[in-house]
């Protein structure tokens, strides 16, 4: 055990400080730090070592069948890729994360696995904090790097942007929020204040939003019995919908922030250059991982201009996978990703509302959190890895099998005293 825990929190810490990490290297083509490829390889074979996957091989066989099939697509993208050298570099590395992600958390446990990602997220705000605070011209945007003032007296930490840095500090917010157990309440609400304080003043608005939202689906999940939670949650569903149709009626507001290039930070400008793509290749895309950041054969050299030549991701989850593994890639893996986990938090019987509420949470923040910005299936990316685990999470404490009770190994036992019934505290 002791292992698979060294590897988890090295998985956590080359996670979570990949954008330090590689942010000088930023728009190199088919960039990536040998350290932390090499870090990935070692952390994969160490789960497996953990795992004792020599001696019993089914052990290794722990991503459910969904994800695979959205994976095996991806693979077979490498054979119409653009650049199938960088696809086949991009998708290897997707895919030993991922496993790595399920192997990890389904030996661990669901109160260990959590115990170990908010300490490290407790470990990277007070970092984050520190280097604000002591480091400002570091930790604070001066400039924006496209000649604009919308970045400036931004707070980044040690992120290297205000995005990443917003990202994390509202996944800290939601996952102290939900299933506090025997956490003091003190240290719970001390934390959830300090990263909504960090939070706002990223001014991250997608993370900001999506995490109001995903907290309150989380308090829906939480409050309802299982036969009224489908309710509960479609009825904000369709009130949303109803709302956003009503709005674009009576003041056409919708169509016209997406014909506005100004609008969404131009993010609009780089989705309509994108679109224009699609159009030209609407069934199987530019390949897996083949569409930005790959030199001269990157088709945003030819569908956009200026600006965009200088772009490295859509900021949008869902329109970088219809790019790059067409419209059967992207439904394979919203299917896999999405719909499936939702329907299995939605189908969960046991009275464990407050972890339910965590995951669903979770859930709905990364969902939100693709349309803006792109972490979807994006090999080791934070939004990426964190779907994964809490993925992991959802497969393991719904089975109620090895996944749950691995919790309670030896060096975890006093984190974990309670794993048979994880809402049995006030929340």
């Amino acid at each position: 055990m002791g292992a698979l825990v060294v590897a988890f929190c090295a998985l956590l810490t080359l996670t979570l400080l990949g954008p330090l990490m590689t942010y000088e290297s930023e728009g190199v083509s088919g960039g990536g730090q040998l350290v932390r490829q090499l870090g990935y390889i070692a952390i994969a074979l160490l789960a497996a070592y953990s795992v004792r996957a020599t001696k019993v091989w089914r052990r290794l066989a722990v991503v459910p069948v969904p994800i695979i099939i959205a994976i095996v697509w991806c693979w077979l993208s490498v054979t119409w890729a653009f650049d199938p050298r960088i696809s086949v570099r991009r998708v290897i590395l997707l895919t030993m994360v991922l496993w790595s992600c399920f192997v990890i958390v389904r030996q661990l446990g669901y109160r260990a696995t959590l115990f170990l990602v908010r300490s490290s997220l407790v470990i990277l705000l007070i970092a984050n904090l520190i280097a604000v605070f002591y480091y400002p011209s570091i930790a604070i945007h001066n400039f924006d790097p496209l000649g604009e003032d919308s970045l400036k007296g931004d707070w980044r930490g040690i992120m290297g942007h205000k995005n990443m840095a917003g990202l994390v500090a509202a996944l800290t917010v939601l996952l102290f929020t939900f299933d506090r157990n025997e956490m003091p309440r003190l240290v719970q609400l001390a934390v959830i204040g300090v990263a909504s304080y960090f939070l706002w003043f990223t001014s991250s608005r997608t993370s900001v939003a999506v995490c109001g939202a995903a907290l309150v689906i989380g308090f829906l999940y939480s409050w309802y019995r299982f036969k009224y939670r489908p309710l509960a949650i479609g009825a904000v569903v369709i009130l949303t919908l109803v709302g956003a149709i009503v709005q674009n009626v009576y003041s056409d507001p919708f169509l016209r922030t997406l014909n506005d290039p100004a609008a969404f930070t131009g993010r609009t400008v780089i989705w309509a250059a994108m679109w224009n793509f699609y159009r030209n290749f609407p069934f199987f895309g530019a390949g897996y991982g083949s569409f930005w950041n790959i030199g001269p054969a990157s088709p945003i050299n030819q569908y956009g201009s200026d600006w965009l030549l200088n772009v490295y991701e859509g900021h949008n989850g869902y329109l970088d996978l219809l790019v790059t593994i067409g419209p059967v890639g992207l439904g394979l893996v919203v299917f896999a990703a999405i719909i499936m986990p939702i329907v299995r938090l939605m189908n969960w019987r046991q009275n464990r509302a407050q972890a339910g509420a965590l995951l669903m949470s979770v859930m709905v923040f990364a969902i939100g959190h693709n349309a803006t910005e792109s972490s979807l299936f994006d090999r080791d990316s934070i939004g990426q890895v964190f779907l994964m685990i809490n993925l992991a999470l959802i497969w393991s404490v719904t089975a109620g099998g090895r996944g749950v009770a691995a919790g309670g190994a030896d060096l975890f036992s006093w984190a974990n005293r309670d794993e048979k019934n994880p809402d049995s505290s006030d929340g």
